[in-house]
């Protein structure tokens, strides 16, 4: 078959990385795949490489996958089979027709969840509609991942040496990110006499000032059960522009445990990172990660599912109340943080596991769901 690959590989945040990944199980297939880059921010973050499918022209192409925002969507009738990837990240409990005009258009809708799957097969069922949803396996492109890394952090930051190490990466002020359940189930959970730290490393920089507002603001909710003074230790990592691979790898490769109980139902790259690296990361239940994964590689915490709410909303159609998605629950946190930290017989267990994803990873494709 050929196929033509469409998404925004080049750029170098998560969106791009997710996309080049997809893309390379979907050349691991064995089909004929060209690919053509798009760019979904006007900054200049993006790779300035060449996949040599770029140079690739067919007269015809059996299947269109698009990796974009629905927005973005472009229907063809020259193609046997149209595949959108559109990141869905919440579950479409009631979302009105009109809403759903991209997921129409498309033959197929892939996605990382099967509870998102079934719920948004379910919705386009319920308006006649003849899309497929299908849930795919989590891809990590680990060209890119060295097995070593030369900077260490507990080297050059003294406070760290000698620390268990729990670290996020993302957005502190991004609500979905679920910072606030993690900073908080760590001032519960531990002090200062307590040999840990908390690395936070931003995905893109920020001013101090709302870095220290955000933490005060979240400190003064667990009321007097932590006194100020026994709030334990938090490093912050602050990239100049955006957090990149390597430096990532030198995160996942220095600390002990990777905190990510977001609320969105999407395979994080960052997490799928940490585990590669023999790390064994703490996520929801309920997300696609420890869906495929399982506790044999992962710590796993509970958590409820609740309507989206955020504001200011960055899209008009989606995270409404007509969808959901899951939040962590503190205590349930709090205790895994714990027992991670305690149980150093099941974190060896969970890195044994995990030191054989690299290779798994290496060889995923996707030929058995393209076939279908």
């Amino acid at each position: 078959m050929n196929i033509l690959f469409i998404g925004p590989y080049r750029q170098i945040d998560e969106w791009g990385q997710k996309s080049r990944s997809i893309l390379k199980s979907i050349q691991a297939s064995g089909h004929a795949v060209t690919s053509r880059p798009i760019y979904l921010y006007s900054s200049k973050q993006y790779n300035n490489y060449i996949e040599k499918s770029e140079t690739i022209i067919k007269d015809h192409y059996d299947i269109l996958i698009q990796f974009v925002l629905q927005p973005f969507i472009a229907y063809t009738g020259r193609v046997q089979k149209r595949i959108g990837i559109f990141n869905t990240e919440t579950i479409p409990n009631n979302i009105p027709l009109g809403d759903l005009t991209s997921e129409m258009l498309m033959d197929e809708i892939w996605t990382d969840s099967t509870i998102v799957a079934t719920k948004l097969q379910q919705l386009l069922n319920s308006y006649n509609s003849n899309t497929k949803v299908v849930a795919i396996p989590p891809s990590l492109n680990v060209e890119d991942l060295p097995l070593q890394h030369s900077h260490s952090l507990r080297a050059t930051e003294k406070k760290l040496q000698n620390q268990f190490l729990f670290y996020y990466i993302g957005n502190i002020l991004d609500e979905k990110s679920a910072f606030k359940e993690v900073y908080i189930a760590y001032l519960n959970s531990f002090t200062n006499q307590d040999p840990v730290s908390l690395v936070l490393a931003l995905e893109t920089p920020l001013h101090t000032d709302a870095i220290n507002h955000c933490l005060a603001t979240y400190q003064k909710e667990i009321g007097h059960i932590t006194p100020v003074q026994h709030h334990p230790h938090v490093h912050i990592i602050m990239p100049q522009e955006i957090l990149n691979t390597l430096e990532r790898v030198a995160i996942h490769i220095d600390c002990d445990c990777m905190i990510d109980p977001n609320y969105t139902l999407l395979n994080n790259s960052p997490v799928l990172e940490s585990a590669i690296y023999k790390n064994t990361p703490i996520v929801n239940k309920d997300s696609p990660i420890y869906e495929w994964l399982g506790p044999e590689n992962v710590w796993g915490i509970d958590s409820y599912e609740d309507s989206c709410t955020i504001k200011p909303n960055p899209s008009v159609h989606r995270f409404t109340y007509g969808e959901s998605w899951h939040r962590p629950i503190i205590k349930s946190l709090g205790h895994t943080m714990k027992q991670v930290y305690i149980d150093k017989f099941q974190r060896d267990k969970k890195a044994t596991a995990n030191s054989k994803l690299r290779q798994q990873f290496k060889n995923l494709s996707y030929n058995n769901i393209l076939s279908k």
